[in-house]
C-alpha cells in the first residue's frame, strides 16, 4: 500500500484524485486511499469481502462500494485513475478465454477513465514463468487473522505450466477457523495465464494508453526489456491519450 501511495504522490502531487479501484476486496487500498483525500469508488464481485469493506468505510464518505463483476459490468465513467492492484491481472476467474479476459481490463480502464486519466496496477511478469509456476509439492502459503478474528492460511500443491500457451493449473486448499471454533477446509482448482511483457505493453497500447513508468519489484527501478532473472512483479503506470 505504501508503495502505491508514493507512486500517486510523487505523480500527482496533493492533488485529490477520483479512484476507482477493481477488485477492492476487503479495502486493503481503497480506504487508506479514502483516508488519504482521495475519493474512490470500489467495485469488486465478492459480497462477503464488500461486506467487510463497508465495516471499514464506515464514517467515510470518500469512499463509495458497488457489487460488480469486473469481466461482465460496466465500471463507470469520468475516473482520473483506475487502480488494479493485489495482482488481480492473474487471478482473474474466468470461464472464458483468459487471456481475452485480462486484455478486456485495459479496454474497461480505458472507457472508465477521463481522457487524460491513469491507469495503476500490479501484477506478476517473469523472465522464465516456469520456474516460478511449474512445482510440485505441498507448499503453505498466505497464513493470517483477519479483522473478525478468522484465521487461516492456504496450502498450495503445486502447478504446471505450459510455455506455449503460457497457461498455469494447479490446485490448492484453503484452512479455516472462525472466533466462534468453526473450522472449514476448501479446495480450489485454479487456472491462470500468465502474460508476457510484450502482450501487456501491446494490450495498453491497443486501449489508448501510454506507459509513463514500469517499476520493478516495488522499487523505483524501471522494468528492464528484455526482462532480467530478478524481475517477478511490474506496477504499471499508463496514461490514457487524450
Amino acid at each position: 500500500m505504501d508503495f502505491f501511495l508514493r507512486i500517486l504522490r510523487e505523480r500527482f502531487g496533493d492533488a485529490a484524485l477520483s479512484i476507482l479501484e477493481v477488485a477492492c476486496g476487503a479495502g486493503r487500498l481503497a480506504v487508506p486511499l479514502a483516508q488519504d483525500g482521495h475519493s474512490v469508488t470500489g467495485i469488486d464481485a465478492d459480497e462477503h469481502m464488500l461486506l467487510r469493506c463497508y465495516a471499514r468505510a464506515r464514517g467515510m464518505p470518500r469512499l463509495r462500494l458497488f457489487q460488480a463483476d469486473a469481466i461482465r459490468d460496466d465500471w463507470g465513467q469520468g475516473f482520473d485513475l483506475a487502480l488494479i492492484g493485489g495482482n488481480f491481472l492473474i487471478n482473474i476467474e474466468t470461464e472464458g478465454d483468459y487471456e481475452e479476459a485480462q486484455k478486456a481490463l485495459f479496454v474497461k480502464a480505458a472507457q472508465a477513465l477521463k481522457p487524460g486519466g491513469f491507469l495503476l496496477m500490479d501484477f506478476d511478469m517473469s523472465a522464465n514463468p516456469a520456474k516460478i509456476y511449474d512445482a510440485r509439492g505441498e507448499r503453505s502459503g498466505y497464513r493470517g487473522t483477519d479483522d473478525l478474528g478468522t484465521s487461516g492460511r492456504q496450502v498450495s500443491y503445486g502447478g504446471v505450466y505450459n510455455p506455449v500457451t503460457r497457461i498455469c493449473v494447479g490446485s490448492n486448499h484453503r484452512e479455516l477457523a472462525t472466533s466462534g471454533g468453526e473450522s472449514f477446509a476448501l479446495r480450489q482448482l485454479w487456472r491462470k495465464h500468465i502474460p508476457s511483457r510484450e502482450q501487456v505493453w501491446q494490450w495498453c497500447a491497443q486501449a489508448g494508453f501510454s506507459i509513463e513508468k514500469a517499476y520493478k519489484n516495488f522499487t523505483t527501478e524501471s522494468v528492464p526489456d528484455p526482462l532480467d532473472d530478478d524481475t517477478r512483479r511490474v506496477t504499471l503506470l499508463a496514461k490514457k491519450k487524450c
